[in-house]
């Protein structure tokens, strides 16, 4: 038996990631804000009601990217602002309890924004996952909380479409995000993408092949040129040039698929124009419409552009409506 000195100097010095780290990635709805004193009788809203998170970053906007680092969690690291007001650690759990209804006891990391030059992200700097619920102090004295949303695995569950086996990815999906975040570090085996799983649960990409599920076929099949995307020429058809699509599939609208495609492969020299992406739409195991744009698909299935303009619906007869 090792003496107990020694088991004690063993787990002072385990690195961050021996330590189980409450999971960041996924989905979060903004719920509310409080200030510990009441000295604000409301707390505004932050500027972004939804926060996906993959890959251990954050995309705020096209250029604003944090990356999000685990750090052990003590109480005054973590609230180093309401120490310093001398709170501490149990009236803040019991502040934190009524509030929010989340317990610090439970609290073993944290994780914290990484520098940016442009301060992109203020005020959200430092994140804490407890249950289903992430934590932003801020300001001082402030909090924020955000719940963990399910949206794709309750819209998928509800739904009569079928997913062939695949993974739906989250609601709202925002493309620049899902391009910066999650393709912009598939691996590559002799030029061709490998789809992974560690950009969920918010991006699960798939590569189609020529032996793949029916869905598989669809999309490897389909002639993207025809639908108006460009540089398509040898997307007609993606399987008959050798090319590997790389997709998603978003949570059905009832018996409707939606389906984001997008070229990976310049090849040898980077000497190939690669297609602009599409979103396919499947009903019926038929393509029945294809915008050709980086749209951010919202939960209502409302195509809009970075502004948040509503550009196309998506409707029940498996068509898009321009709306403006």
């Amino acid at each position: 038996m090792r003496p107990m000195f020694t088991v004690l100097f063993s787990l002072a010095i385990l690195p961050l990631g021996a330590i189980h780290a409450a999971e960041l990635s996924g989905t979060w709805q903004y719920e509310k804000g409080a200030e510990y004193f009441g000295q604000l009788k409301s707390v505004p809203a932050p500027a972004w009601r939804t926060l996906q998170i993959s890959n251990g970053q954050l995309a705020l906007s096209a250029t604003c990217i944090v990356t999000l680092k685990p750090q052990r969690y003590t109480y005054s690291d973590a609230f180093q602002s309401l120490a310093k007001e001398d709170v501490d650690e149990p009236s803040l759990e019991k502040y934190l309890l009524k509030n929010f209804s989340v317990s610090l006891s439970k609290a073993t990391s944290y994780y914290q924004a990484s520098t940016q030059p442009s301060d992109c992200n203020k005020p959200l700097r430092d994140f804490l996952v407890i249950d289903n619920k992430l934590i932003i102090p801020f300001a001082g004295s402030a909090f924020y909380s955000f719940v963990r949303s399910d949206a794709a695995g309750s819209k998928a569950a509800n739904a009569s479409a079928s997913l062939y086996g695949h993974k739906p990815s989250q609601l709202p999906f925002n493309t620049a995000s899902y391009m910066n975040l999650c393709l912009a570090t598939l691996p590559r085996i002799k030029g061709v993408p490998q789809a992974i799983e560690k950009c969920g649960p918010v991006y699960f990409p798939y590569v189609a092949a020529p032996n793949g599920d029916v869905l598989t076929q669809l999309i490897g099949t389909h002639d993207y040129q025809k639908g108006g995307a460009r540089h398509a020429e040898d997307y007609a058809n993606p399987f008959a040039h050798k090319l590997h699509p790389t997709f998603v599939v978003l949570p059905p609208l009832n018996d409707i698929l939606l389906v984001r495609v997008d070229d990976l492969e310049p090849g040898a020299g980077e000497n190939r124009d690669t297609m602009s992406g599409a979103f396919l739409v499947i009903k019926d195991g038929k393509v029945t419409d294809q915008i050709n744009r980086g749209c951010i698909i919202t939960k209502d299935y409302i195509c809009t552009d970075e502004d948040g303009k509503p550009q196309y619906q998506l409707q029940n007869t498996g068509k898009f409506q321009k709306l403006n």
